[in-house]
């Protein structure tokens, strides 16, 4: 067993060449086929630039805040309490709203 508190985990960053923050509140090893569970904070206007998993399922648990989740090259509106797949292999992209801070939660599990 193991216990974390949020505030006790370091921040680094979404990915190389962003600004994007997260906690990794699992990351991999830890729980078959899970490959990371986090927690990310954008700032007003931030992007997570369009990606795709070859191998990789997320959920995504939008926690506060808003934004857009494009997928595929069609756009969704994202705002607290909303939960969106992302299959392997699907170009994605967030992007929080320019007038506020967007608090995602996910996890990303090996297909």
């Amino acid at each position: 067993m193991r216990i974390d508190a949020l505030r006790d985990l370091p921040v680094t960053p979404l990915g190389p060449g962003t600004a994007i923050e997260k906690c990794l509140l699992v990351g991999p090893g830890v729980v078959p086929h899970l490959q990371q569970f986090v927690r990310a904070t954008f700032q007003p206007g931030q992007v997570a630039p369009v990606h795709a998993h070859a191998d990789w399922t997320e959920v995504f648990y939008i926690e506060s805040g808003a934004g857009t989740l494009t997928v595929e090259g069609t756009s969704h509106a994202l705002r607290p309490g909303v939960t969106f797949r992302v299959d392997p292999g699907e170009h994605h992209e967030i992007t929080s709203a320019p007038d506020s801070e967007l608090v995602v939660v996910y996890v990303s599990v090996k297909a």
